[in-house]
């Protein structure tokens, strides 16, 4: 649940930032802090879900996988950029073990990584989840 409190906060932040207008926004969203950068990617398949658990957050921040993260909020299509948050390790998936939390206009959750447009199971420039 801790997770799920600081990737909300991180979050809100970065949106009450991106709000700011004038040469306030030039400190306040300086991107140097690393809480406001983040990572675009894309998916290759088809209606991957975006999983999360509402009911219990704390099982699908603990170990993302179908089971943990049983609700489907949303799903991604081919060339449709998201924002990776963090990553951690889950349930494996096609022989990668990584799953990416996302956001995507409104939808938050997890995605298996295996299917990420990108060749190496783990997503370079996107933090561990909770590190």
């Amino acid at each position: 649940m801790r997770l799920r409190t600081a990737l909300g906060a991180a979050l809100t932040a970065t949106a009450l930032t991106a709000g700011l207008a004038g040469p306030a926004a030039a400190s306040a969203g300086d991107a140097s802090d690393g809480a406001s950068a983040r990572a675009s990617f894309t998916v290759w398949a088809t209606d991957v879900n975006v999983r999360d658990n509402p009911g219990n957050p704390g099982a699908c921040d603990a170990f993302p996988s179908p089971g943990n993260c049983p609700v489907v909020a949303g799903q991604l299509q081919p060339n449709q950029p998201f924002e990776a948050v963090c990553q951690k390790q889950g349930q494996n998936v096609g022989g990668n073990p990584w799953w990416v939390y996302i956001t995507r206009g409104d939808s938050r959750g997890y995605i298996a990584s295996y299917y990420v447009d990108h060749p190496d199971n783990q997503l370079p420039g996107v933090p561990v989840c909770g590190a």
